[in-house]
């Protein structure tokens, strides 16, 4: 039998005409596009089982990672997966070669088949294969014939079948092109339609051509209806021009926009003949003539001539990779001195200005003296008597903005009803009359690094005793030969009583930072812990996402126990309850709608003016190259969370900034998917909910009744809630602010332990349990709570319960939660209540942490994506296990955070504190007198004078008035 079968084959190759392509020594005309090649590579499946040797080669390798956003797994390719078959798919007769992929592994690799042509000197030419689609149902893959260099210059096709049948396409893609993008393909369903009229079934073999004609065209076809064309006019980046390799390949990395996948059962495609026409790019210029003149007149192969089979002879060189060739660094010298003198100067300058500014160092309090000519001020945020000196210090992020309250100090033996501690510092309202009994109250308006001015109740003055502390400081200062803090104001003992004035006591005063030191500490550690939830987001994804691979055990037990508390983003939640405080602390207690412009015209630069500029950093470092590694990190960390985007112009960057300034909450500012995914998303959220805070708190102080007070408050935060609004956390830091400002419940509840400890106690359950409900729901399958409760919301399009609505799901990140809430206000309430939490949240390292929150805020993603991805990238191409790779990666790019941070912090307040201070100094302060144009000089030097310039005496200028 087989005997006959080799009889019939070899009468068949008798019978029909075969032209070697060697004998094409004039090339190959098109006569579709007037085109002429000079080589081919040509091979048919049911003609050989074998590969032609002089042109094709089967591959072998493994990846160590991908350049792809969306690839969870690293592609290969060995020999042994190449197959030669007989085909009863539609479309092709005979056997086909047969390309097959393996089951994933445990590490993410996916082993499947690749061709590739010998020649790697491809530069345009005409390339047409037929090609059958990895079979329906088995698992999404690619197969893809494809043009490629490095990279940076590809053209391809992929066809690709999906998890599902129907989702099945080809797309036609060049380097450049976000490859999820269905618009540049074809899905199976309409390869039969009135465009490309393939009435067989895509299933089988289909006939797929590319025609990379020159550097500004590139055509694809299904057959011979035109699929897509590429213009160079119509693309962000140029096409292709370097030398190329041709390749068949079938291979999967689960991108979940294209090919879905991997099959977890293996598949296969196949290939039943492969025709490409082409140049050469290692011909010469005396080549290219010697072709032209020899071919003048002779006539060239037919590309559509289907007799045609073999390869082109070709040289060695033409197998070897295509080099750039070395730039001649000589003729850019120049450019480079400059570059380096430019880079100096500012390293010098900047090294300078830091050296100033001395930001590691603990800051000195500003001095000032106390005179009895000093108009009475009262202490507020407006007037805080700060000094030059005092606006040289980088102050803090969220508390800088409100950094001059009104403070009593309590002197020994001056009680004051509500005071538990002697010598404590307590914010007051408004400057008070003072207690009877001849005694009196020292008011101290306090910026926060210094008491600015030392301030006697001049009420009490007239006709009594009066208690001059100020004077008793002076001599205790004098006595000591020391400054005097707060701190030894507050350990002095009762001064004397007596009728000294203030102008004999000018001792200099130096303050103790005053801030209510756990609420900064509480935004500290929150801080720190958001920046962990997006380092476990970037390169340890299973913490974070259920259902996710992990590379450990350990991670799926962290994201069931650690993760709901400590990389839970309930944690975003103190940020804003907190922010509120300081936002309205000074109008609640005075009534002065000062404070309130003030907040109102410096809250949005403050905040915006630091996010451009870094944004503004972050998009150069992006064109440079800083994140590129960035997009082949997913193969290596299976996380397809980060990606970066840049803008397409200028007027995009202004657009995403102002849309940081005025989006609602709810919606996601486009800037967040291109300068760092989930970051940016909250200011927004800050800005637009502290106009909410500001108009609020005008309303509250009016409402004297505390049950319509408290009742407001309850119809406020309930309809925010209902509306999945994240106002809810404003309203509940505004609610807490009030009763420690206004009704001084803290005082209430410390006197009362039979309230006390028990509302500590279910305060602190509320805090645990709130994380502990997504515990629950790590444990218990096809449960979770926040699905739940985000079901019975509105729905805004139809106006339905979410539940019945298409949305229904997991609530996306920027959602407010029922369990974030109650986390944040249990939280919230422990650390204002129990003393022991408030000593850990005081502690040095928090304090020292918190004034560069904001740098923290704005800086993480950046080094994680850069410096973070190409040290896990490339620890991961030298086989280093995933836990030591881990491990340097975090030591590494935290040791670059927190040392930017005393250099950068700096530079962002001077960006935001100053240029807002300036705001607001031009907004409210009367603009000084206008000057005449002959300042300095005084008109009366120019009055008077002759008509030679002398100056004349009173008799000679009255004499030449008269005259005139």
């Amino acid at each position: 039998m087989e005997g006959t079968l080799f009889i019939l084959t070899f009468i068949l190759q008798l019978v029909i005409a075969v032209t070697d392509v060697s004998s094409c020594s004039c090339g190959f005309a098109d006569s579709k596009t007037g085109a002429i090649w000079t080589d081919a590579l040509i091979a048919y499946a049911n003609e050989t089982g074998e590969l032609p040797e002089r042109s094709l080669i089967a591959e072998d390798f493994q990846n160590p990672y991908e350049k792809n956003w969306n690839a969870r797994y690293r592609a290969g390719a060995k020999p042994s997966n190449l197959g030669h078959e007989e085909s009863t798919r539609s479309g092709w007769n005979g056997t086909a070669w047969t390309l097959k992929i393996d089951p994933p592994t445990k590490d993410h690799i996916v082993l499947g088949a690749s061709l590739r042509s010998i020649r790697r000197d491809i530069q345009y030419g005409t390339f047409e294969a037929a090609l059958g689609a990895p079979k329906p149902g088995v698992g999404g893959s690619i197969f893809a014939m494809r043009l490629d260099y490095n990279e940076t210059q590809t053209v391809n096709l992929n066809v690709m079948n999906a998890d599902a049948p129907k989702d099945a396409w080809t797309s036609f893609m060049i380097y450049g092109d976000w490859r999820g993008t269905r618009s540049k393909g074809v899905n199976f369903s309409d390869f039969g339609n009135r465009t490309y009229g393939f009435q067989d079934s895509p299933w089988g073999f289909v006939p797929y051509r590319i025609d990379w004609n020159n550097a500004t065209d590139i055509d694809f076809f299904i057959g011979d209806a035109l699929a897509r064309s590429i213009r160079s006019k119509g693309v962000a980046k140029p096409l292709p021009v370097t030398p190329m390799t041709l390749r068949i390949q079938h291979s999967s990395i689960g991108d979940m926009y294209t090919s879905e996948g991997p099959p977890p059962d293996g598949s296969d495609a196949r290939v039943g003949m492969l025709r490409a026409f082409f140049n050469s790019s290692s011909m010469t210029s005396d080549d290219h003539d010697a072709f032209d003149k020899r071919c003048h007149l002779a006539p060239a192969c037919l590309v559509s001539d289907t007799s045609l089979r073999g390869a082109s002879n070709f040289t060695l060189a033409a197998s070897r990779p295509w080099e750039h060739k070395t730039i001649d660094y000589k003729k850019r010298w120049p450019a480079i001195f400059v570059v380096s003198i430019s880079a100096a100067i500012s390293t010098i300058l900047l090294a300078h200005a830091t050296s100033k500014r001395a930001p590691w160092k603990p800051k000195e309090a500003a001095t000032t003296t106390i005179s009895s000519a000093d108009p009475p001020v009262a202490p507020t945020a407006i007037s805080s008597g700060r000094t030059s000196r005092d606006l040289s210090t980088p102050p803090s992020f969220i508390y800088s903005e409100h950094d001059a309250l009104a403070f009593t100090v309590q002197m020994p033996g001056m009680g004051t009803p509500g005071q538990a501690t002697p010598g404590s510092v307590t914010p007051r309202a408004s400057m008070p009359t003072g207690s009877s009994h001849g005694s009196s109250q020292v008011f101290w308006a306090l910026s926060r690094d210094s008491l600015d001015i030392c301030k006697v109740d001049e009420k009490k003055q007239a006709g009594s005793q009066i208690v001059a502390p100020c004077v008793e400081i002076g001599k205790y200062a004098e006595k000591k030969q020391v400054e005097v803090t707060v701190k030894e104001i507050g350990e002095m003992k009762h001064p004397v009583t007596n009728h000294a004035t203030l102008a004999n006591a000018k001792p200099p005063i130096t303050a103790a930072k005053q801030r209510v030191d756990y609420l900064a500490g509480l935004v500290a550690l929150a801080s720190i812990l958001v920046t962990l939830i997006h380092f476990a987001l970037t390169f340890l994804p299973a913490t974070e996402i259920p259902y996710t691979h992990a590379h450990y055990e350990s991670e799926i037990w962290a994201l069931k126990i650690v993760t709901p508390y400590l990389l839970t983003f309930s944690w975003i939640g103190p940020f804003f309850t907190s922010s509120t405080r300081f936002l309205i602390a000074s109008y609640l207690k005075s009534g002065n709608l000062k404070g309130i412009a003030e907040k109102t015209v410096g809250r949005t630069p403050r905040l915006i003016i630091p996010c451009a500029a870094i944004a503004a950093l972050e998009y150069f470092c992006m064109q440079v190259g800083a994140t590129n590694w960035l997009e082949y990190l997913p193969s290596v960390t299976w996380s397809t969370w980060p990606y970066t985007a840049g803008y397409v112009t200028f007027g995009h960057f202004l657009s995403e900034i102002l849309e940081l300034m005025y989006i609602i909450p709810n919606a996601v500012p486009q800037i967040t998917f291109n300068y760092c995914i989930g970051v940016l998303w909250t200011i927004p959220v800050q800005l637009q909910n502290s106009w909410l805070s500001l108009l609020a708190v005008i309303v509250i102080r009016e409402i004297k009744a505390p049950w319509k007070r408290m009742g407001y408050y309850a119809f406020c935060i309930l309809m925010h809630y209902y509306a999945m609004s994240w106002g809810t956390f404003f309203w509940v830091g505004l609610l807490i602010a009030d009763l420690d400002l206004t009704y001084k419940w803290k005082e209430w509840l410390y006197s009362r332990p039979w309230v006390y400890y028990p509302f500590l106690t279910f305060v602190a359950l509320l805090a645990v349990g709130s994380p502990s409900i997504d515990l629950v729901g790590m444990w218990k399958a096809n449960w979770n709570f926040n699905t739940l409760e985000f079901g019975i919301h509105p729905h805004q399009r139809t106006g339905h319960a979410v539940r019945d609505s298409s949305d229904y799901g997991y609530p996306a990140y920027y959602l407010p939660r029922l369990t974030a809430l109650t986390f944040s206000i249990g939280f919230h309430l422990l650390v204002e209540l129990s003393t022991v939490v408030q000593k850990f949240f005081s502690n040095r390292l928090l304090m020292w942490l918190f004034p560069h929150i904001l740098t923290l805020y704005l800086i993480h993603g950046l080094v994680f994506w850069s410096l973070g991805a190409a040290i896990c990238v490339h620890l991961a191409a030298h086989n280093v296990p995933y836990w030591a790779n881990m491990l340097v990666v975090a030591i590494c790019t935290y040791s670059v955070i927190f040392g930017c941070l005393p250099l950068l912090t700096p530079i962002l307040e001077g960006l935001g504190k100053s240029i807002t201070q300036k705001i607001w100094q031009d907004a409210s302060s009367k603009p000084p007198p206008r000057r005449k144009t002959l300042y300095p000089f005084s008109p009366e030097m120019f009055q008077g004078n002759g008509p030679d310039g002398e100056a004349m005496d009173d008799v000679e200028s009255q004499a030449v008035k008269e005259k005139k």
